[in-house]
């Protein structure tokens, strides 16, 4: 098939989101939000010009030629559809790629090429982003940066090789369709894997409103009216959700008016929305989706973080956890009983399997909430009652976190000067729901292929941001240079990330809480000549 011509990014719905904030042209020139387009042939606040590298550029389809590929291709086709989906015996409509509230898990090799024909029966715009791969551009799945939107009625065909093992996984890139169920697990599997693990198992953690007396855009019109309608596409789509009916929104209203939550070790306030389900592959605890292994057996699990704003504290009952990888990346084994993942991060730990049957959960970081399933060993019978609970010991014993991990050495960025070194700020428009990346180097994140680049981000607002890279996969020098493409910034600190310009093309930088992304915390990193 004739793919479209991407289109530029336009920040059309950023500027109306502080505009509609009461920030004015001049208060909005003065934040210095960001918002290039190659379009523009200059960084934003400069008159340099500029020769962006765009999706469809020669140097795109080089850099995709010099990966590493096994020649082998793994084919999938992705239906985004209309479905009504059993959650515990609660039955709700929402858009799936398939017939569960959790998409197809994906499986291939490192250097495979995968291929996905994505079919779109929703009446909005669609996409596909494939999360922490460092896919080729044009595959990025971002419109109208990368290609234009699936519309509905229509197909879109990708391709590009999976060059790096991990647990990665693929979303809806347009509006607030992850908060659906558009959204599943990657596995890109080791062919030299040496982690020792007998068999592995994926879990997918995801905080549920989508039919439950209300939809995301009706959420999202809760905390901000200026944002409600939907957005399909990030910045622009012809076909928009239904408008929102009076019991959406009384339902959302409530929801995001019962408090914020606090945690000590995410800086304060974790979230705006009370989620009214927690899920372990698509499953409520009341009816999980058991996991199975021979007792003494070395187990790995790979857990994502498929959330739109919820973080969750990770442990197993009556087990440790090794910490292996994160984000698809070797890490230093670190054992704890816990673990804390922000949306978007994913954490690959080890556990040795005993005999019984023990409670997997998930809670909600600073808030009532959990999702939950059971690990059972081969010879144990099943738990009477699989849904225990949302308190295990372990979720207040030993807690891990990001900033104790370190990488492995394979792993390891190598020293080099930095070449490019700018400052960004993460900030909200007083007490309203508006959130920007600011500051004078925001609107021009630009960058020559093989250059370092650092980014040094200052939260300044009251609530942390998991923030996340697309393409490319960086190192944290405060955090012994540790590999991620999303880390969380905690309120009132700095952190630097550091990462080669690698993949070149037109790339987003932006906040993964949906809610924030929608109402404008995101930038563009853009290739030049």
């Amino acid at each position: 098939m004739t793919r479209p011509a991407p289109r530029s990014m336009l920040d059309r719905r950023r500027f109306l989101s502080l505009a509609t904030a009461g920030v004015g042209l001049a208060g909005i020139g003065a934040l210095g939000v960001a918002g290039c387009s190659s379009d523009s042939g200059s960084a934003s606040g400069s008159g340099e010009k500029l020769d962006y590298i765009s999706p469809t550029d020669p140097e795109v389809a080089a850099a995709e030629a010099a990966r590493t590929s096994t020649g082998r291709t793994a084919s999938f086709a992705l239906a985004a559809g209309l479905s009504t989906v059993d959650l515990g015996g609660r039955l709700v409509n929402t858009w799936t790629y398939g017939a569960g509230a959790v998409a197809p898990e994906l499986r291939l090799s490192a250097g495979d090429t995968l291929t996905a024909s994505v079919s779109n029966g929703v009446p909005a715009d669609t996409s596909i982003h494939w999360h922490g791969i460092r896919v080729r551009n044009d595959m990025d799945g971002v419109p109208p940066v990368t290609q234009a939107a699936i519309a509905s009625g229509t197909s879109f065909d990708y391709s590009f090789v999976a060059p790096d093992p991990g647990t990665y996984w693929y979303h809806s890139h347009s509006g607030l369709q992850a908060d659906r169920g558009l959204f599943g697990a990657l596995v890109v599997e080791d062919p030299n894997d040496a982690s020792g693990a007998d068999a592995d198992a994926v879990l997918v953690l995801d905080d549920w409103v989508d039919g439950m007396g209300t939809t995301p855009d009706a959420v999202m019109a809760a905390l901000n009216p200026a944002l409600s309608g939907g957005h399909a596409g990030h910045g622009g789509g012809a076909a928009m959700p239904a408008p929102i009916g009076a019991d959406d929104a009384a339902v959302a209203t409530s929801l995001t008016s019962g408090g914020h939550g606090d945690s000590a070790v995410l800086g304060g306030m974790t979230q705006h929305i009370a989620y009214p389900m927690h899920l372990v592959n698509g499953r409520p605890p009341n009816d999980p989706a058991v996991i199975e292994a021979a007792p003494g057996s070395r187990l790995r699990l790979r857990i994502i973080n498929a959330g739109a704003e919820t973080p969750y504290r990770f442990a197993v009952a009556g087990h440790r956890l090794t910490v292996v990888a994160v984000d698809g990346y070797d890490v230093v084994p670190t054992d704890t009983d816990a673990i804390l993942i922000g949306m978007a991060q994913r954490y690959d730990v080890m556990v040795t399997v005993a005999s019984g049957a023990w409670p997997v959960v998930a809670a909600v970081e600073g808030r009532p909430g959990y999702a939950s399933t059971v690990l059972r060993s081969t010879d144990a019978v099943p738990l009477a009652n699989p849904d225990v609970g949302g308190t295990i010991p372990e979720l207040s014993r030993q807690l891990v976190l990001e900033s104790d991990l370190r990488p492995a050495e394979s792993v390891v960025l190598s020293p080099k000067p930095v070449d490019r070194d700018y400052r960004v700020d993460l900030l909200q428009a007083g007490d309203r729901y508006v959130w920007a990346m600011a500051g004078a180097d925001a609107g021009k994140l630009v960058m020559k292929q093989g250059e370092r680049v650092r980014i040094t981000m200052t939260n300044t607002s009251t609530m942390w941001h998991p923030m996340h890279t697309h393409g490319h996969t960086f190192a944290i020098p405060d955090y012994g240079g540790l590999r991620r493409d999303t880390v969380n910034v905690l309120p009132g600190t700095s952190l630097a990330i550091e990462f080669d310009a690698d993949n070149p093309g037109e790339w987003m930088f932006h906040c993964h809480n949906a809610y924030h992304f929608e109402a404008g915390m995101t930038a563009n990193m853009m290739y030049i000549r």
